[in-house]
This record gives C-alpha cells, sequence and structure tokens, in this order.
C-alpha cells in the first residue's frame, strides 16, 4: 500500500512497535522480500528504541551517499539500492525498487520526518529507527563532525544514555559499537572495512550486526558505496 507519515520526535524517541531493524525490516517489509513479525518471539512488550534523535544541523558535515544494502537473516537475505544526502537541516534517503523506482522517500527536517512509501505494505515501526540507524552509522560518534582523528586505539565515552566504543587505526574509524546499561541485550556494532576517513574517505564495505530485541540478531551490509562526506557546503539537496 503507499502511505505517508509525518511525526516531531522531539528528544528521546519511545515506541508503541517493536524494530526487527530498521534497514533491514524495510527489504523485510515488502520492498524486496516479506520477513518475520517486529515483535520478539514470544513476547507482547514493545521494544523501546535508545538513543537521541538530533535534527540534521546538529553534525557539522554533509554527504551524498549511493550504496547497495544487503539485510542478511536467518531465513535468507535481500538486497535493494539507496541514496542517502544531507545538507544543512535537511536529510533525504530514497529506497529504490528492484526496476529503479522509487520504494520510499524519507526526510527529516529538523525534528520533523516524514515518510512516503510505495511499498505493498506498512513499515512494522516509525522511520525514526531508520534514521537512527542512519545517524549511528554516518554521523554520530565520538569524533564524528570534528574533522580530527582520534589516536590509534579503542576509545569509548558515554553519549546521551549509551556507551560508545570507536577503535581508531591510522586516521580510520574501524568499528564503532553501541551498548545500554539499562537495555542489557541491545547492542549494535558497526565496521568499516578499509576505516571510515576523518577527511570523509568511504569504507569499502560496512557490516552492521545488531541486537534489536531479545533473541534477535540481524547483519545489514553495505557495499558498492559511493559518494563524499564534506565539510557543510551552499550546495541544495537534489532528492526531492
Amino acid at each position: 500500500m503507499s502511505g505517508r507519515h509525518s511525526t516531531r520526535p522531539g528528544g528521546s524517541l519511545t515506541s508503541r512497535w517493536a524494530g526487527l531493524s530498521a534497514l533491514a525490516s524495510l527489504a523485510l517489509a515488502g520492498l524486496v522480500g516479506c520477513g518475520p513479525s517486529a515483535r520478539p518471539e514470544g513476547g507482547t512488550t514493545p521494544v523501546r528504541p535508545v538513543g537521541t534523535l538530533h535534527a540534521p544541523a546538529d553534525y557539522g558535515l554533509e554527504l551524498t551517499i549511493d550504496q547497495e544494502v544487503t539485510a542478511e537473516h536467518l531465513g535468507g537475505s535481500e538486497s535493494f539500492r539507496a541514496v542517502l544526502e544531507k545538507r544543512g537541516d535537511r536529510l533525504v534517503m530514497v529506497g529504490l525498487g528492484p526496476h529503479g523506482g522509487r520504494a520510499f522517500v524519507l526526510t527529516q527536517e529538523g525534528l520533523e520526518v516524514r515518510f512516503e512509501s510505495q511499498m505493498p505494505r506498512e513499515l512494522p515501526f516509525p522511520p525514526e529507527f531508520m534514521l537512527m540507524d542512519i545517524h549511528r552509522t554516518w554521523l554520530r560518534g565520538l569524533a564524528h563532525g570534528r574533522g580530527t582523528p582520534l589516536t590509534d586505539g579503542r576509545h569509548e565515552a558515554a553519549l546521551e544514555g549509551e556507551v560508545v566504543s570507536e577503535l581508531w587505526a591510522g586516521g580510520r574509524l574501524l568499528e564503532r559499537r553501541y551498548t545500554s546499561e539499562g537495555t542489557p541485550w541491545w547492542s549494535v556494532l558497526i565496521r568499516y572495512e578499509g576505516g571510515l576517513g576523518a577527511d570523509g574517505t568511504l569504507p569499502t564495505r560496512v557490516v552492521i550486526d545488531s541486537s534489536p530485541a531479545p533473541e534477535q540478531r540481524y547483519r545489514l551490509v553495505l557495499s558498492s558505496l559511493s559518494g563524499s562526506i564534506s565539510e557543510p557546503s551552499i550546495s541544495e539537496p537534489s532528492l526531492d
């Protein structure tokens, strides 16, 4: 079904839905196939996402990334292409279907979120879940946005209710892990193969392993990466 969702999250996220995953559930919800329920098996309590959704302008980076997204799970795997762009206080992600048509458009302007979908099913989670995955992978971290790499080795700090651990080597981010003391089963591990440079150099591949709910695991593989991450510019977004 075609649909549109609009919300103003404003701060710490809560949810009536459980999240299987953000980008993975897109594939499983009908973009390129069908998948399991977003609720933990045998459970009825919705899972609350960890973290705070920030406005795009809070991050001092501009980015344009074209990527192939593969969702791997117990039932198999599905892939789709996604184009991501952030300019100023606006972030847009366009998901493309198997034949190149737009399956969805996710837009964040400030704290206002809009989601327009041509997918045959509704998402089993709010679109803010998707944005949190994007922010954690490309925008949010211990040094991202500063343009200066951390020293070689592992660094860890509390960040708005999450514990963030990063592994750096040779000016590149190799790994970023999110955990939460209040939600011991929740974690997100992001590995940047080839390293994500503080200068905006993209990795060759990104692998995201996540435990969004008890007894649930999924893996996202971002490949065929092209684009750029840079300091703010005056160019306008091209994804409308």
